[in-house]
């Protein structure tokens, strides 16, 4: 995706993303709007994702239903996706805009 299109500024996130319970995944990067997985399986545009992770230092996990906006093939065997965060409780949204400006501040 261009990165000029981009709503939200990404950081760079490797955390496990339980997606479709019991998929796991990679993160590559998050913003307030979404997070980029790193998958064995091409996921699909359009389809509709159950996500839970951890941020970092966290206690409590993120849960949110996602929306996989892109896919392309990152190498031979994993492919990355967009996913947009759907339905997110505020809550678990004022969290990663919270880990987000404080990660940025450490930069």
């Amino acid at each position: 995706m261009d990165k000029s299109k981009r709503r939200y500024p990404r950081l760079p996130l490797d955390v496990q993303v339980n997606y479709d319970f019991n998929a796991f995944a990679h993160s590559k990067d998050i913003s307030e709007g979404g997070v980029c997985l790193i998958t064995e399986h091409h996921l699909g545009e359009g389809k509709m994702l159950n996500l839970v992770f951890y941020l970092p230092e966290r206690d409590q996990p993120i849960a949110s239903l996602g929306k996989v906006m892109w896919v392309r093939e990152a190498t031979e065997h994993l492919y990355e996706s967009g996913v947009t965060f759907w339905d997110i409780v505020e809550k678990d949204q004022a969290e990663i805009k919270e880990y987000l400006t404080v990660s940025a501040k450490k930069k």
